[in-house]
Formats: structure tokens, C-alpha cells, sequence
């Protein structure tokens, strides 16, 4: 057995030998050196407080945070290399004059089997700019419609401010921040989280993953409030210019608002009536036209629904002039008041009737009925035509008459007539009156009847 392993032991060697080289060339073959490109990989930023210590802030430019890298090995190691074994770093000690820096990489496992690694992007571009720090109110804004008769009100968030730090020409755009809350159907109060947004000065939404906020998401109670609808009046004052009145015609525009509120003074509100001190048309000899902020007349709790509605309300007081008129009053309308005990009164006829001149305005004096205006005198103020006799006696008297007209109507001038005082015994005159020249005889239980009627008149 010996004898036959010995035998032709160098070809036996010779064999081996060439069985390994060939061993070696098919292996060689088989797994060749080759290269393979990773994307995606992150650079990762070494000493940042270089820049931020500093009172500054980078910005990384171009995207040149996120590489590919070229890795050179055989393939067998290649086949396991991932690129979550390739590590990249850019040292921003090492920021050059042109704000960038070089960028190194690495492989986590099998380094000492990789040929080459080498990464795609050579350089980090960095913008450094000063740190600006701001405080922006957080603004609460409702998307959507409530529920039918129902409007949003006051809102409440949870924190409303919020502060942002960034570079300097970032942050120095920021104009608004707003947190969005959807009402739709709403009718009742509700709570909603919200994400606060960034708005520059031109309305546009903010996204720069520079910029650092101190408050991102915050909760926000919304009030949602009843409406109805509410009828506006006005009252007004003063005296209008010498031969001018009011017509008694007022217009409001709008005459009703809507109105939304809740509590008592909601509920209670049936109308609002713009006061009459704040409408004085003393001296108007025209239409007078008066402005109001509706607002300043509603009660506490109660605001406007209609967001489109500033509130602007229109009064107009309308003027006209004045015209002179002479009209005939039936004498049997005028009574007289006040007789004194013991005697009989009697108006002196002058015809029928008592012709006056009134004033007022043309439509008020087209519509008057003279059979209905009614006279008054009072017989405790007349003056004795004898003013040589003191006290009451029988003769005759001037008495003034108090004219009972329609509002808007007056007497320009003031009238007088004649009236006799008779002396009467256990209700009989002691004189015969003559049936013609007596307009209206008061005896004292009819005067006290007359006078009655009067009083229920006026």
C-alpha cells in the first residue's frame, strides 16, 4: 500500500499543483471584481453647532443631502452589501468659503473587501444665513356652513400664539398663522384639533422644512349660535325750520337684520329702536338723512349673522313745507268749561260758525273733516268786556277758544269770542234768552255732561 501512494510521487504533485491553479482560475471566473451604484443615501451633518453657535442657521441646497455611492468588490460581496451599510458624513468644521463641504463614505461591514467606494456627489451645499426668531398670533378660521339657522361665533384655541425660528429671509416672510376648522352642519359648540399652516404675505402656504415651530397642532372650541330675524324702527326729535314739519313718514334701510346671540338678552330681543335723542331734526327744512353702526344698539351677547353686513343703517326723516289754510268750524262744536255757580253761559252767535286759519301740511289738510274739530273755552279765563266791574257778573266777556285739531295741524292765530254770563235762580235764568245770537248755552249740569265728552274726545 506504502509502495503504491510512492509511486510516481512527483507527477502525483505535479497534479495537484495544477489542480489548485485551475481551482483558482474558475474561482476567479466565477466571482469577478465588479461595481454597483446605491442611491438614496443620506448624508448625515457632523458638528452643526459650528454654524448655530454662531447665532446662525444652514439650509442644505440642491438636495445634495441625498447621494448615490459607487462601490467597487466581487460580487459575492456586492450580493450582501446593502445600502444600509454605506454611511455618508459631511463635517460642517470643514465648510469651505463657498459654503460647502466634502462628503465622506463608508461602509459599515465588509470594508476590508471593498476595492473602492466612492460617492457620486462629491460636495454638500449649504446656504448659512443669520437665526431669526418671530411670534406669530395663531388665527382661527372655520371652512364650511353650520347648520340652517345657525352661524359661527367667538372661538376659543388652546394656545394662540405660536413662535417660529429659521433663516433669516424665511422667517422674515411669514405673515400669518392659521389654524382650519370645519363646521359643517354644525349646531351646537364643538372642539377640533387643528394643525397650525404658515402664510406669507401673499396668501401662500409656508413649507420649509428650515423653519422650526414652536406650536404645531392645537385644540379649538368653536361657538355656534342661533339666528333670527329682527325688525329696526326709529323715533326721532327737535322741531323742523320755521314753516316746515315732519310728515310723520320714517324710513329704515334695512328695515330688519339678522341677528345671532344666545342667553337672555338673545331670547328676549324682539326689535331694536334707534333712540330719539340720537335723531334731531331741529332746524331741517328738508328730507333728513342720518347714518348708524347698528352694532353700537345691540345688547351685550348678541351680534350680527350675516358676515357680508357691516351693520350700516340708513334713517330718513322726511320734511315738508307748511301751508296756510282758512277753514269754517261749526259753532255748535264749541263748549264751554268752567261755569261759575249761579250763572248761565251763552256763546254770541257770529253766523254758525267760527272761521279760523290753520296751518299745516298739504296732505294733513287735505284729509281734515271741520265737522269734527271741536273748540273749548274756559269760562274761569275770560275777561269782562266792563272792566270797570270787579269779579263775576252778568254781561259779556272775550273769551279765547283752545281749537282741538289733528296732530300735524295748529291754529296760526288765536281766537276769541264773545260770550254773556246770565244769572240764573234754582236753574232758571232770571232773564229770557233770545233764540236767535246764542250759539251754545252751558248750563251747569249740562256743561259738566259737555265737558265730560270733551276730556273723553281729546
Amino acid at each position: 500500500m506504502r509502495q503504491k501512494l510512492t509511486n510516481n510521487l512527483g507527477l502525483k504533485l505535479i497534479s495537484v499543483a495544477v489542480a489548485f491553479i485551475l481551482w483558482l482560475v474558475v474561482v476567479s471566473i466565477d466571482d469577478p471584481v465588479i461595481t454597483r451604484n446605491y442611491s438614496g443615501i443620506e448624508v448625515e451633518i457632523l458638528n452643526a453647532d459650528a454654524i448655530t453657535s454662531q447665532g446662525k442657521v444652514y439650509e442644505v441646497l440642491d438636495g445634495s443631502n441625498i447621494i448615490s455611492v459607487s462601490l467597487s468588490a466581487k460580487r459575492s460581496v456586492l450580493e450582501k452589501m446593502s445600502r444600509d451599510y454605506i454611511k455618508a458624513t459631511a463635517d460642517l468644521k470643514e465648510m469651505t468659503i463657498l459654503n460647502s463641504v466634502s462628503i465622506d463614505v463608508r461602509t459599515t461591514r465588509y470594508s476590508d473587501m471593498i476595492s473602492s467606494i466612492t460617492p457620486l456627489t462629491k460636495n454638500l451645499k449649504v446656504d448659512v444665513e443669520d437665526l431669526l426668531k418671530k411670534q406669530l398670533s395663531i388665527n382661527v378660521e372655520t371652512i364650511g356652513t353650520p347648520a340652517k339657522g345657525y352661524v359661527v361665533g367667538s372661538n376659543s384655541p388652546s394656545v394662540n400664539i405660536t413662535s417660529v425660528s429659521g433663516p433669516k429671509s424665511a422667517v422674515s416672510k411669514l405673515a400669518r398663522a392659521v389654524a382650519t376648522v370645519d363646521v359643517s352642519g354644525a349646531s351646537s359648540a364643538l372642539r377640533a384639533s387643528s394643525k397650525v399652516i404658515l402664510y406669507d404675505g401673499n396668501g401662500d402656504v409656508v413649507n420649509n422644512s428650515a423653519l422650526t415651530m414652536g406650536v404645531t397642532d392645537i385644540l379649538v372650541d368653536i361657538d355656534i349660535l342661533a339666528t333670527k330675524e329682527i325688525p329696526l324702527t326709529a323715533a326721532i326729535s327737535g322741531t323742523a325750520a320755521d314753516g316746515y314739519a315732519s310728515t310723520g313718514r320714517v324710513s329704515v334701510s334695512p328695515d330688519t337684520i339678522l341677528v345671532a346671540g344666545s342667553g337672555s338678552s338673545y331670547k328676549s330681543l324682539e326689535g331694536i329702536t334707534i333712540p330719539a335723542e340720537d335723531i334731531s331734526i331741529a332746524g331741517a327744512a328738508e328730507d333728513a338723512v342720518f347714518t348708524f353702526d347698528i352694532n353700537d344698539y345691540l345688547p351685550s351677547g348678541v351680534r350680527l349673522a350675516e358676515d357680508d353686513y357691516d351693520g350700516t343703517v340708513e334713517v330718513t326723516v322726511y320734511i315738508g313745507k307748511l301751508e296756510n289754510t282758512v277753514v269754517d268750524i261749526p259753532t255748535a262744536n264749541i263748549a264751554i268749561n268752567n261755569i261759575p255757580a249761579g250763572y248761565q253761559a251763552v256763546l254770541v252767535d257770529i253766523g254758525g260758525i267760527k272761521r279760523i286759519e290753520i296751518q299745516g301740511l298739504n296732505e294733513d289738510l287735505t284729509g281734515l273733516d271741520v265737522t269734527k274739530v271741536t273748540g273749548i273755552i274756559d269760562a274761569s279765563n275770560m275777561t269782562p268786556r266792563d272792566a270797570t266791574i270787579e269779579g263775576i257778573h252778568a254781561g259779556s266777556y272775550d273769551a279765547p277758544v283752545r281749537w282741538n285739531l289733528p296732530a300735524g295741524i295748529a291754529v296760526v292765530n288765536s281766537s276769541v269770542m264773545e260770550v254773556s254770563l246770565y244769572p240764573v235762580a234754582d236753574g232758571t235764568a232770571i232773564v229770557a234768552l233770545p233764540q236767535e245770537g246764542v250759539a251754545n248755552i252751558a248750563g251747569q249740569t249740562e256743561q259738566t255732561e259737555q265737558t265730560e265728552q270733551t276730556e273723553q274726545t281729546e
